[in-house]
């Protein structure tokens, strides 16, 4: 009883306020649900992403339907709209939208 309590409250803080990577700025994650069901999919990708792209910035974590996948909206030095697709702790795909050619980041080619 007490563990799932624990487990509660870390999710609520997780999902009640900012999460931050290792940017000043926090990454901003919508009180639903689904990201709640997927918080620590959703605490993985936010870490691998600032880990992989320079200079992010208004960073938008959405879950999707997928326990594998999220959306994500980031300012770089224009405006992103990705796919990313995680395999444990590190970014499987990341499938930029906004881009005009179908380009794909994978783990191993970071």
């Amino acid at each position: 009883r007490r563990v799932l309590f624990r487990s509660l409250a870390t999710t609520a803080l997780l999902l009640g306020t900012s999460l931050t990577a290792q940017a000043d700025e926090a990454s901003h994650i919508p009180a639903t649900p689904q990201s709640q069901a997927n918080a620590a999919l959703i605490a993985k990708a936010d870490h691998a992403l600032r880990d992989s792209v320079a200079g992010l910035s208004n960073v938008w974590i959405f879950a999707t339907g997928d326990s594998n996948a999220v959306f994500v909206s980031y300012k770089t030095d224009t405006e992103h709209l990705a796919l990313v697709e995680m395999k444990g702790e590190q970014i499987a795909s990341l499938r930029d939208l906004n881009s005009g050619t179908e380009q794909v980041r994978t783990a191993s080619s970071h």
